[in-house]
């Protein structure tokens, strides 16, 4: 078995285990996908402040939709696109209400708010160290101008982990789209910093 394949097994019996009633089962979900998804989160939210809001609400409505998951297909897909979706409808909501805080997802007697809420500011210090070890400021520089969609292509493959059927899945485009889209973004860091070293290699 691949270790993606092995990987997306793991998440659906953890799944499997949480639906049956098993919250530790859901907490080593958190912990499996966290800081990819705080990563992707920063890209809609670069204060920290307010991803760390949004961070709280993606898991709460990970918890809200989950046995909506049929154990079919990629979990990491399914719940990246839950995360997407959920970016650009605050994205709009703020431009609507500027300043207007939604607490709608609140729930002070939920005990798995209550476990991600207590890890928000531990996984916000790790994401920080991660994206100080891993880029450098001239990096962060260069994928900031490139097109939007060329960035979250990106990000997605090689800071989310997905596969570029699980992009094209998230981005609602074709597979050779998120390729071609991959390999533009590529070719656009590479001649801004003239350093292939960055990022590997992208598989078909």
């Amino acid at each position: 078995m691949l270790n993606s394949e092995l990987k997306e097994h793991e998440d659906k019996a953890l799944i499997t285990q949480y639906v049956k009633g098993d919250i530790k089962a859901f907490e080593k979900l958190f912990d499996r996908h966290k800081t990819a998804t705080l990563f992707l989160i920063r890209q809609y939210f670069p204060q920290k402040e307010k991803a760390e809001e949004i961070f709280q609400e993606v898991f709460m409505k990970l918890i809200e939709k989950i046995k909506q998951f049929e154990n079919q297909g990629s979990f990491k897909a399914w719940f990246f696109t839950l995360c997407r979706n959920h970016c650009i409808d605050r994205l709009r909501y703020y431009q609507r209400r500027p300043e207007t805080v939604d607490s709608a997802l609140s729930d002070t007697e939920n005990p798995q708010k209550s476990f991600i809420e207590n890890q928000v500011a531990v996984e916000a210090s790790a994401e920080k160290h991660s994206v100080r070890t891993q880029t450098a400021d001239h990096l962060n520089t260069a994928l900031n101008e490139l097109p939007p969609e060329q960035k979250e292509t990106l990000l997605l493959k090689e800071s989310g982990g997905l596969t570029f059927e699980e992009v094209s899945e998230v981005m609602q485009v074709s597979v050779n789209t998120a390729k071609s889209r991959a390999r533009y973004a590529l070719q656009s860091l590479r001649r801004n910093l003239k350093n292939k070293a960055f990022f590997k290699e992208f598989n078909s």
